[in-house]
């Protein structure tokens, strides 16, 4: 759905496309329950609608109420564990994206609780702070800290 946000959106600013066109432009593009609820909720009179509400009640016709919430509670069970800090960073986003508004320092917080606890000590030892450093800084600090740690462990074999 994201993706669908993403490239749908630069797909008609590249197109310059007239701004109550862009709905109906789009609907060309989708398919399934989205396809569905363009011909129930919107072919009637399909350039009063705008972006942003288009995308969120398409979001609300095609996931389940909760889906939100369900999201939320993937977030809480999303830990690092023996993945790279990439992979777990980019897990993390896929979150958010689907959540939605997310706080910038939630965001610090959440990175840095569900790091593995020796890049935690390590970010610490690096003077870096959950409650005032960057999401970018965490970041690149962990990825570091996790090729030292592989670097370490490859030569202890």
């Amino acid at each position: 759905f994201h993706r669908f946000i993403t490239e749908g959106m630069a797909y008609v600013k590249d197109g310059q496309v007239e701004t109550r066109k862009k709905v109906f432009v789009l609907s060309h593009f989708l398919k399934g329950k989205a396809h569905e609820f363009y011909i129930r909720e919107i072919l009637g009179d399909p350039y009063r609608w705008r972006f942003r509400e288009f995308f969120t009640e398409m979001f609300n016709y095609c996931f389940p109420i909760n889906f939100r919430s369900k999201q939320c509670e993937k977030l809480k069970r999303c830990f690092q564990n023996d993945k790279p800090v990439q992979d777990y960073v980019y897990e993390l986003n896929k979150l958010w994206n689907m959540i939605g508004d997310v706080d910038k320092r939630d965001q610090v917080t959440r990175l840095w609780t569900g790091l593995s606890a020796e890049i935690q000590k390590e970010l610490w030892k690096k003077e870096l702070n959950p409650e005032v450093s960057t999401f970018k800084e965490v970041q690149a600090a962990a990825d570091i800290i996790k090729i030292t740690h592989s670097v370490l462990i490859g030569r202890e074999k």
